[in-house]
C-alpha cells in the first residue's frame, strides 16, 4: 500500500511539470493544474509515509497557486507545510514557511487565519526557539490590532511578554505589557487589566526600581485593580522603602500572587528569595562572676556605684 501510494505521487509528479512545459503552441504554464498534481502527489506521498517528498511537493504547490493568483490555496499548502514538519520533528524552516503563509492569508484578506496561523507556529517554537516564537507573536499581534481585533491583539501581546519574562527580559517584557494598556485604552477588554497592572508593577521590583513600581500603581492600579489588590500594592511600595525584608517576602509569597499566571509568579518567588532576614544579633563575651566585671573609672579615679 504505502509503495503503490507512493509510485502514485510520483506520477502525479509528472503530471506537473508536464503542465509547466511550454511549447510553440503552449505560450503559457498551467500553473493552476500543476499546483493541483503537487497537491495530489503531496497527499500521496503522506499516505505513503515519505513525509519529506509530501513536504516539498506541498511547498511546490504553493509556489504554483501563488503564481496562479490563488492566494489562499498558497497559504494552505504552505500551513500544511508546517504540520508535517512538526510531525518529521523539524522545525528548521517553520519560521519562514509561517511568514509567508501569513502574507499570502493577509494578501487574500484572511487576517483572522494569518494571525491564528502565526499563534501556532509560536507556540511550536517557544521551548527550540523562543526569539522566534516572540516575533511571530509580535506580528500576529501587529496583524489582529491593525484589523481591529483588540481583544485578540492583546491575547497575543501578553503571550509575548510571558515568554519574554521568562527569558528575564524583563524590559521588552514591560514594552509588551505597556503596548496592552495602549490596545485597553483604543476599545479592548479590560477585564483583566487589574492583573496586567500588577504584572507590570512586579517588572519594577525586577529590576529594583520601587519608585516605577509606585508610578504604575498610580497610573494603571488604581485604575484597573481592585481596593484589595491597591492596597497590597501599595504597602508592598512602602515595604520596598523601608526595606522591610519580613514584610516584602510575606507579600510576594501571598496567594493572590501565587495564582497568576505562572511565569509572573515564579518572578515574584525569585523576588521573594533575594530578600534575607537579619538575623539579631548575639551577646558574646559576658562574664556571669560580678567579681570578674571591670567597672569603668570615672574622672575621680573611682568607679561608678
Amino acid at each position: 500500500m504505502s509503495k503503490d501510494k507512493v509510485q502514485e505521487g510520483r506520477e502525479c509528479m509528472e503530471k506537473a511539470a508536464k503542465y509547466l512545459k511550454t511549447s510553440l503552441l503552449k505560450w503559457v504554464p498551467d500553473y493552476d493544474s500543476a499546483a493541483d498534481e503537487y497537491s495530489k502527489a503531496a497527499t500521496c506521498f503522506r499516505v505513503g509515509k515519505a513525509y519529506k517528498e509530501s513536504k516539498q511537493c506541498l511547498v511546490k504547490a504553493s509556489e504554483n497557486y501563488l503564481k496562479h493568483g490563488s492566494l489562499f490555496h498558497a497559504a494552505k499548502c504552505m500551513d500544511q507545510a508546517i504540520i508535517l514538519s512538526k510531525e518529521m520533528d523539524d522545525l528548521s524552516d517553520v519560521f519562514q514557511l509561517a511568514m509567508k503563509a501569513s502574507h499570502y492569508y493577509q494578501q487574500h484578506g484572511s487576517a483572522g487565519s494569518a494571525s491564528l496561523l502565526l499563534c501556532k507556529v509560536a507556540d511550536m517554537l517557544q521551548k527550540t526557539d523562543p526569539d522566534s516564537a516572540i516575533k511571530l507573536l509580535k506580528e500576529a499581534s501587529n496583524i489582529s490590532g491593525t484589523e481591529d481585533s483588540i481583544g485578540q491583539a492583546m491575547e497575543y501581546t501578553h503571550k509575548a511578554a510571558r515568554l519574554l519574562v521568562k527569558l528575564k527580559r524583563y524590559e521588552d517584557a514591560e514594552e509588551e505589557l505597556n503596548r496592552q494598556f495602549g490596545l485597553a485604552i483604543e476599545g479592548g477588554s479590560t477585564s483583566n487589566m487589574g492583573r496586567v497592572a500588577v504584572e507590570l508593577f512586579l517588572l519594577q521590583l525586577a529590576k529594583d526600581d520601587y519608585v516605577a513600581a509606585k508610578k504604575v500603581l498610580h497610573d494603571h492600579g488604581l485604575q484597573y485593580c481592585e481596593q484589595a489588590e491597591i492596597n497590597m500594592l501599595d504597602s508592598l511600595v512602602t515595604a520596598y522603602s523601608d526595606r522591610d525584608s519580613a514584610e516584602i517576602k510575606r507579600m510576594l509569597n501571598s496567594a493572590f500572587i501565587k495564582h497568576m499566571d505562572v511565569e509572573f509568579a515564579i518572578l515574584a518567588k525569585n523576588l521573594a528569595e533575594k530578600w534575607v532576614e537579619e538575623p539579631e544579633e548575639k551577646v558574646t563575651n559576658v562574664v556571669e562572676n560580678n567579681d570578674d566585671i571591670v567597672k569603668p573609672q570615672t574622672d575621680f579615679g573611682g568607679g561608678l556605684c
